[in-house]
């Protein structure tokens, strides 16, 4: 669920763009600050009031009006924080046709929205739904930031879980091996922003009995680890557990049981402390 301040922040983005496309206030603006002074002091029915009433403002402009779009955001992020996401749902939608129209002016509007209407669908548990958007959103990132950034590799991240969550391990492994080639074209093989991959894709190895393959992972994984952290940094462990696991499937049980050793003692000692 999005924070109260990650609510705020929307709203007063909200703001901010208005002033800087008019010099002039304008109802809108005076309903969508009443808003978000109604929101930080946690008065959320006054503030859903005062941004319908701003959207009413907005629409005046024209129904593709970024005034529009700014608004529909602020309702959907009031509506997500509270849990009410049928009813975000819809706004995220017409707010993002809007960004498309407006798609020359903001490269990264299209695909934010995207990600936001989809982890929304995500928490909501509609993994079809969410792949679709998510699907679309990588597209757009890689149109707007170009197939090698980082916020690609991000993207394929999502997607890839998504993929695992509907139990379809082999197109998440191919999207995990997608983001991680540019993650590493990006940072090198070497560096920490890798980790996460790292992992996610060796229990996707090990899951289809790819074990040298995890094996593989799991070492550069914790040689990355040992280094960015130390080698009796917490963190370790649930590394040192997975390396087990598929050390005892390639019948390597003298490695095998010194890595949960070593596992059980960083465990003990966070225990301890």
């Amino acid at each position: 669920m999005m924070t109260r301040a990650g609510a705020c922040c929307l709203l007063v983005v909200a703001v901010l763009l208005e002033a800087c496309a008019t010099a002039q206030p304008s109802l809108w603006e005076a309903h969508t600050n009443t808003a978000v002074a109604a929101y930080e002091q946690g008065r959320y029915a006054e503030a859903e009031t005062e941004l319908h009433a701003a959207l009413r403002e907005a629409e005046r402009f024209g129904p593709d009006d970024p005034r529009v779009a700014n608004t529909l955001k602020g309702l959907a992020t009031l509506y997500y924080s509270s849990g009410r996401f049928d009813e975000a749902a819809p706004l995220q939608r017409r707010a993002q046709a809007i960004d498309e129209i407006l798609q020359g002016a903001r490269e990264g509007s299209v695909p934010e929205m995207l990600t936001n209407l989809a982890g929304i669908y995500l928490r909501q548990g509609r993994y079809a739904d969410a792949q679709r958007i998510f699907e679309r959103a990588l597209h757009e990132w890689e149109r707007a930031a170009g197939p090698d950034h980082p916020r690609v590799a991000s993207a394929q991240n999502v997607v890839a879980e998504i993929y695992r969550a509907q139990g379809r391990h082999e197109d998440a492994a191919a999207m995990f091996e997608r983001a991680l080639a540019i993650l590493e074209r990006a940072f090198g093989p070497d560096s920490p922003g890798l980790t996460r991959n790292l992992q996610s894709l060796a229990r996707i190895y090990a899951r289809q009995g790819r074990y040298p393959e995890a094996d593989n992972l799991l070492g550069r994984l914790l040689a990355i680890q040992e280094q960015s952290l130390g080698p009796d940094d917490p963190g370790l462990a649930a590394t040192l557990e997975d390396y087990a696991r598929v050390l005892k499937q390639m019948n390597r049980e003298a490695q095998a049981a010194e890595v949960e050793t070593r596992a059980k003692a960083i465990r003990s000692k966070r225990k301890s402390d």
